[in-house]
């Protein structure tokens, strides 16, 4: 879908259309500068930018470095479990929206998809060759297809697969029949229950790719695909007029069903859309999307994720690709564990706390294998913060592991006070409470 200049100015977004050099060409009245938690979206040879709602400082710095130890863990241990730990932690800092700029080969995604889908699934593996092409972000394009080979196992029995490089894009095929099927996932944390699919929507639009479910090959196989080969606008966006779809994006086709033609249903979401788009110019949120009135149309979009949302995304893709960082060596597990669990706590999740007995089994394995700088007293109460988590904070942060009757105490490192790894913590005087 092109869009023109005066349409720009009315999308129903905080929004700006920036040149190469980051120039402003167009922006929408809301637009005020690019900040934490904008989404930039190619189109050609400029960019959308959609700024969303900004995040507190300690959830951005306690994101940033569970990236970070991901990215530290990778490039120091060898083998297939770097190669896991690197596709997850590049894809997760796509997720999130931070800048995936390195650039490989196809045979880079081949390698690093062939790693994944041998941890998550008992599927044989074999790889069609064909001469390299170079692709950005290979390790997130990698783990589209690793998605699309579990969706294989686990939803049509497949017990192999066949990894095929094409021009700009790649296939996961398998034997058998398709069946009437589509990609059914959405974009936003909010309106989805899965992680795996809706990463590949995700991923494919930062890649400026396109997903499409099996089809059959006329072999007697069937293909997932990943295609390169696309730059349009990524953005969920239509116009609306006189009760049909007068144009929108690609993507807004594959998350709503409603493609250019379509007829607006009463009692839709996009109904009620265009019944808060009362007057001309006024931007409205009705579930999630945004719309706004100009003229004889109405712009619809769905707008990306907040900073927050895209962090529960980075927890949930955590938990979902568990293979890939399980088996990780000391102390990388525990660092990127403790900063799991902190960033879940931060989000509101619950502290992860463990019984006395095996707090105090694990602790005295773990301050070894971390050479805590300090002695690491039993606990005498009911439970207390796991210990992969006190380990790492009184490495981080603590001077002292203070017994208080039945609790148990941080006390914190002069200058450390503001950290925001104790962000969520009680405070007792100069310590955290653990207990």
């Amino acid at each position: 879908m092109n869009l023109t200049i005066p349409e720009i100015h009315t999308l129903p977004l905080a929004a700006a259309l920036l040149d190469r050099d980051d120039c402003l060409i167009a922006a929408t009245p809301e637009w005020e500068a690019a900040g934490p938690g904008t989404v930039h979206f190619a189109v050609r040879a400029t960019r959308l930018a959609v700024a969303t709602a900004p995040a507190d400082t300690a959830s951005t710095a306690l994101l940033d470095r569970l990236l970070n130890a991901l990215g530290v863990a990778a490039n120091s241990i060898g083998g297939n479990q770097s190669l896991r730990v690197t596709m997850l932690e590049s894809s997760l800092r796509l997720v999130v929206g931070r800048s995936v700029a390195d650039v490989g080969t196809s045979h880079d995604v081949i390698d690093l998809a062939v790693a994944g889908i041998t941890a998550r699934t008992g599927l044989q593996v074999a790889v069609e060759g064909r001469p390299a092409f170079p692709v950005r972000a290979p390790a997130a394009a990698a783990l589209v297809l690793v998605q699309f080979a579990v969706n294989a196992e686990r939803h049509t029995r497949a017990s192999s697969v066949t990894l095929i490089q094409d021009t700009n894009a790649f296939h996961v095929a398998w034997p058998g029949v398709a069946a009437e099927t589509s990609v059914s996932t959405a974009r936003r944390h909010a309106d989805r229950g899965r992680w795996g699919l809706g990463f590949c929507r995700i991923a494919a639009d930062a890649l400026g790719a396109a997903v499409y479910p099996p089809a059959d090959r006329g072999d007697g196989t069937v293909a997932a695909t990943l295609d390169l080969g696309l730059r349009d606008l990524a953005l969920p966006l239509a116009a609306v007029r006189g009760g049909r779809v007068l144009k929108a994006t690609r993507t807004w086709g594959e998350e709503t069903g409603c493609p250019p033609g379509a007829p607006v249903e009463a009692g839709s979401r996009l109904a009620h859309c265009l019944e808060a788009a009362s007057a001309t110019g006024t931007l409205a949120c009705v579930g999630g999307w945004a719309v706004r009135r100009a003229g004889d149309r109405c712009w619809v979009a769905i707008p990306p994720d907040d900073v927050l949302d895209r962090a529960r995304d980075v927890l949930d893709g955590m938990a979902h690709e568990r293979a890939l960082w399980d088996g990780m060596p000391e102390p990388h597990a525990t660092r990127v564990f403790a900063l799991a669990a902190l960033c879940s706590i931060r989000l509101g999740g619950p502290l992860p706390r463990v019984p006395a007995g095996a707090w105090n089994r694990r602790m005295a394995d773990l301050a070894p294998i971390l050479q805590l700088p300090m002695s690491a007293p039993r606990l005498d109460g009911l439970a207390a913060l796991d210990p992969r988590v006190v380990a790492y904070l009184a490495t981080a942060v603590g001077t002292e592991l203070v017994p208080d009757g039945e609790d148990l105490l941080l006390r914190i490192r002069p200058g450390c006070e503001g950290d925001e790894r104790l962000t969520d913590l009680a405070r007792v005087g100069d310590c955290v409470r653990l207990s």
